[in-house]
């Protein structure tokens, strides 16, 4: 007899990692401990091996966890028979698409499900109203994480202000005392850069050369720091390829009152009721604590590195504006105009190495835009004359059997969704077997992928009849316009460049939003 290969899920959300030790039912040795007890109690001497998924710190509101999306992926490929878990939330809280694998997926895949605290085994519900009772509970589970997520809030900001620090992360010069990490020690292992920092700051080093000195001392950057201990510390800018110290993490820390002992929250929300974007906080709204913690600097050095704030580069020339319309092709930051009488564009990682490829970008504005706007009056020319040629052509016998072919497989599509509906509804009340109903689903699910097949290709023939897929296009008046441009504008380019990456004077690439019928990389 083949060995079953049982699936345990496991997840810890960091709301779970903030209970106190007493409240240990949810992390992930009790349940790794309560699933596999349950399973070889099911099992009952049966075969079976064990495969275990985790999601160590994620929120069970979406599905973009690894841990569940590995597991969804091995159970689509046939190598799991049956997945155990805690309870529903622990799978998602998300209450539809809890449902949708419950009612839909996994009975197609023939996957068991048992959810334990919940009583729930798939093999005892099909043929009943066990699904009823599912979508009862995980819409409870829904209702629940968005009152859990304003709850979360106020308790954390209850915490900070009785002066107990709650970040997942201790800020750069500080860790979280292992007896008690709600409490900040000095981290004397990068606690001396910040002293530096302040002290250069402070005897009138302008922060570029800060910033130069410390990558020249080849000193890790904070990210870099806790990559190093092994910490999950996210990346905050992925497009920057190479992380080293520059004038803005330099001045981030000597503006960061953080070091004088004070305690801020609240300076940004995240969550449910903001659709999990950022949202920056008025100052006013900020939960601020003085004396919280050790100080690292004195008032005093502090307000006499803040004194001269205006960053000047090593020259002391005034930096320039950075410009997020070209950018540098080696470590991917944004490029400044340096203001003076020949203004040049350069990358500010630049002065921060004694050497390093980002010195090769040192072009003047002139001749940097001007490479850009001819590149732009010859894109618009092209694209004036593929709208012409399309204008000046009757109505293409193919054009029309591609579009028809476009509108029946969308069609044909979605008939099957709502012929996939009520087979199930079918198959529920048992007016059709399993077998039957596992065909028939498999016969659509290939005549689907036949039916995608099918509109891509007759979209992309047609996408090519068109030359240029752009969402509408621009209108001609703006394509002319841009056509016969006679000096830089940056809000016009936009229409038509996402972005120019520039490797030196000889080399630059520009990403257009249209469709690119000729490569462009040119001579400056």
């Amino acid at each position: 007899m083949d060995k079953m290969m049982i699936a345990l899920y496991l997840r810890l959300s960091n709301e779970d990692s903030d209970k106190e030790k007493s409240e240990e039912s949810n992390s992930i040795s009790a349940q790794r401990v309560l699933l596999t007890k349950h399973t070889k109690e099911l099992m009952q001497g049966q075969p079976y091996s064990i495969t275990e998924f985790c999601d160590d710190g994620y929120s069970g509101t979406d599905f973009n966890r690894p841990g569940v999306q590995a597991l969804i992926e091995a159970a689509k490929s046939g190598n799991i028979n049956m997945i155990v878990v805690k309870d529903f939330s622990r799978f998602g809280r998300d209450y539809l698409e809890v449902g949708r694998f419950l009612e839909y997926i996994f009975p197609i895949l023939q996957i068991r499900f048992v959810s334990v605290n919940d009583g729930y085994d798939s093999d005892d519900k099909f043929g009943t109203t066990g699904g009823m009772s599912v979508a009862l509970k995980n819409l409870v589970y829904g209702m629940y994480s968005a009152d859990l997520s304003k709850k979360i809030r106020t308790a954390r900001d209850t915490r900070v202000r009785n002066g107990e620090f709650v970040g997942q992360f201790a800020p750069y010069g500080y860790m979280k005392n292992p007896e008690n990490k709600h409490e900040l020690l000095i981290d004397e292992n990068v606690a001396w850069v910040v002293r530096k920092i302040f002290c250069m700051a402070a005897d009138g080093v302008s922060h570029t050369e800060i910033a130069r000195q410390l990558n020249e001392a080849e000193i890790p950057t904070r990210y870099m720091y806790h990559k190093l201990k092994g910490d999950n510390f996210p990346d905050k800018q992925p497009h920057v390829r190479i992380k080293i110290w520059d004038n803005s993490s330099v001045k981030d820390i000597i503006t960061d009152e953080t070091y004088l002992g004070t305690m801020f929250w609240n300076r940004a929300k995240c969550g449910m009721d903001t659709n999990k974007k950022r949202v920056e906080q008025p100052r006013e709204k900020w939960i601020v604590v003085e004396n919280q913690h050790e100080a690292i600097v004195s008032k005093e050095i502090f307000q006499k590195a803040n004194d001269n704030i205006v960053g000047l580069d090593m020259s002391g020339r005034t930096m320039g504006k950075r410009n997020l319309f070209f950018i540098c092709g080696y470590c991917g930051k944004g490029l400044k105009l340096r203001n003076k009488k020949n203004n040049k564009y350069y990358c500010g990682s630049r002065t921060q190495q004694v050497k390093n490829d980002c010195q090769r970008i040192n072009i003047a504005q002139e001749e940097l835009e001007d490479a850009v706007l001819c590149q732009v009056r010859g894109m618009a020319d092209m694209l004036i004359e593929a709208r012409n040629n399309r204008k000046k052509t009757p109505k293409n016998d193919r054009k029309a059997v591609l579009e028809t072919t476009i509108a029946d497989s969308t069609k044909e599509a979605a008939r099957w969704k709502d012929t996939k509906v009520r087979l199930y509804e079918q198959y529920k009340a048992g007016t059709v077997t399993r077998e039957d109903y596992i065909s028939r689903i498999e016969k659509g699910r290939i005549r689907l992928e036949e039916l995608e097949q099918i509109k891509s290709k007759a979209q992309a023939e047609l996408d090519s009849m068109l030359i240029v897929p752009v969402k509408e296009e621009l209108p001609d008046k703006e394509l002319a316009e841009l056509s016969v441009l006679e000096s830089f504008d940056k809000d016009r380019l936009k229409m038509l460049i996402d972005k120019v990456v520039v490797y030196g004077e000889d080399a630059i690439e520009i990403v257009w939003k249209v469709g690119n019928p000729f490569q462009v990389e040119i001579t400056a």
